[in-house]
């Protein structure tokens, strides 16, 4: 099998003298031409054969990707007029040209062999080899088997249930690999910076990418272990799995000294861990001539830490985090933190305040040492941004040609800022934000500070405010109506539904933001939507 794509873009951008933009430089404008190939050639060699009571079946697959895309831009400014627009570029009286090409190969091969003895016992065997061009020389390559075993436990002379009529245990040990790295990911490169000599523009050239020579696949290694069950001859179905996955190698940008003129560079480092539970079961609760009501359910149990980052350790021996991107040994990935928000300084409290160098109205931040100080020492972890409970639920009902859908869905366990509090001024225009109940003397709030701007900080130092981003969503509900075939036979037609659906609908949280899905506050929250349709069948 093989696959060529070819794709090909032309944009332009002219802003002229009635934008802002333009009006400031005099007309300006964008320019790029771009194409971008991509080819894929696979190679499949199956073999199966059956022996009595063995099943064997060999595959192997050569395949290769290949990526490439090259773009010329043009950008200018300083232009006499706005006539021709950027057809005028040679007249503007600042060119600045650039052009960029990148192209990766990657080459898989995989060998798999399944063998199954009477549909009981199962088996299945993999290792494929992958090389990406991104990576070092001498470490493109990288090789992950893969073990999986399967028993029917159905299917065994010993078991006999008129209640449960499917049971299969199942597990596997894998390697996975990972090459999320651009192009030229390995090699030092530079970029264009040019100076100025008196009048004349010098060509210059300035660090872009410290090379990494060493640089090479991320590797996964992951157990799983399930059990598929259906029960009331099938009415009842569904699986159970827990898995326990630990990533090393990781690529990821460590952060350097910027002696070296950059500030990180990409390494293999670290190693974390992911494992949790997974439930998924669906039902038919009733089933009738005229009625049936059936649901599909599943709930995710998540948690992941990091074990291991650079090996840098302290003196007691102990590993060292990473203060600069709040990555913190034997904790979760994405974690908060930062000083804690305790709330404002009550009239009551004045002399205490003024310890801390603060008065009443101001933000109290929490002295998590008790050394009456407020300083880095006083940062905390709070919480985590990925939830610890992901989870669905589908319900779907039918009265004769009467349908009703819908689905609930809902994560809980994760922590987030509300940037909707904070109090900073944009571009000079103070933007749209919650309901403050602001302190004052004679309403002594707990909950924000005074109206005041040096109220938002103790000690030069300032409290993020995280809140409980739980949710449950009534993600999609759908009412239907199906004519009847009498009806539709005198239509002539073979399908006529009418239906009416509506999205987000409900949303029970005690997030203050407009959204807890989002990452800012101030993007598009998700809207409630009404539709009404009607599909037809000729």
């Amino acid at each position: 099998m093989q696959w060529y794509r070819y794709r090909t873009t032309d944009s332009g951008t002219y802003r002229g003298r009635n934008t802002t933009e333009g009006f400031e430089k005099q007309g300006s404008s964008d320019v790029s031409r771009q194409y971008i190939k991509s080819s894929t050639i696979e190679n499949i060699l199956s073999y199966n054969k059956d022996l009595g009571k063995h099943r064997i079946g060999l595959t192997a697959v050569y395949s290769t990707e290949e990526n490439e895309r090259s773009t010329n831009s043009l950008s200018a400014e300083g232009y006499p007029n706005d006539i021709l627009g950027w057809y005028g570029s040679s007249q503007a009286s600042l060119i600045e040209p650039s052009y960029e090409y990148r192209k990766t190969n990657l080459i898989s091969q995989m060998f798999r062999a399944n063998y199954a003895f009477n549909d009981k016992y199962l088996f299945t065997f993999t290792v494929r080899r992958d090389g990406f061009s991104g990576f070092g020389e001498g470490k493109k390559w990288g090789t992950f088997p893969s073990v999986a075993l399967g028993w029917n436990i159905t299917n065994e002379d010993f078991f006999k249930s008129d209640i449960i009529n499917n049971l299969k245990l199942r597990g596997s040990w894998g390697r996975n690999g990972n090459q999320a790295v651009g192009a030229y990911q390995s090699i030092a490169k530079f970029r264009v910076f040019d100076n100025v000599v008196g009048n004349t523009t010098a060509p210059g050239y300035i660090p872009s990418t410290l090379g990494n020579p060493n640089l090479s696949w991320e590797t996964s290694e992951s157990f799983n272990i399930g059990l598929d069950f259906g029960l009331l001859k099938n009415g009842i179905t569904g699986d159970i799995n827990y898995y326990n996955t630990n990533t090393s190698d990781l690529l990821l940008n460590r952060s350097i000294s910027p002696v070296h003129g950059l500030f990180e560079i990409t390494q293999n480092i670290g190693e974390t861990n992911n494992s949790g539970i997974e439930v998924s079961v669906s039902s038919t609760n009733i089933r009738t001539d005229n009625f049936t009501w059936s649901t599909r359910g599943n709930i995710a149990f998540v948690k992941n830490k990091i074990v291991s980052l650079y090996g840098n350790l302290d003196e007691n021996g102990n590993e060292i985090d990473d203060l600069d991107n709040n990555w913190f040994i034997g904790k979760p990935i994405s974690t908060n933190y930062g000083f804690q928000y305790d709330g404002v300084w009550q009239t009551d409290e004045a002399d205490l305040a003024a310890v801390y160098g603060t008065q009443p109205g101001y933000v109290k931040i929490k002295d998590v040492n008790g050394d009456f100080v407020i300083n880095g020492d006083d940062r905390v972890v709070q919480g985590q941004r990925d939830p610890k409970v992901v989870w669905g639920l589908t319900n779907t009902l039918n009265y004769k040609n009467i349908g009703l859908n819908f689905f609930i869905t809902g994560v809980s366990g994760n922590t987030k800022s509300n940037d909707l509090w904070n109090t900073d001024v944009y571009q000079g225009v103070r933007r749209n934000t919650v309901n403050r109940d602001w302190w004052t003397p004679t309403n002594p709030t707990n909950t924000i500070f005074a109206n005041d701007e040096l109220a938002s900080s103790q000690g030069g130092f300032q409290a993020t405010r995280y809140e409980d981003a739980s949710f449950v969503r009534l993600r999609d509900i759908t009412l239907s109506y199906d004519l009847s075939d009498e009806i539709l036979k005198k239509l002539k037609l073979s399908k006529l539904k009418l239906y009416v659906t509506g999205r987000n609908l409900v949303t029970i949280t005690d997030w203050t933001g407009t959204d807890p899905e989002l990452g800012s506050q101030r993007s598009t929250p998700q809207v409630k939507e009404y539709v009404l349709g009607l599909n037809i069948g000729l």
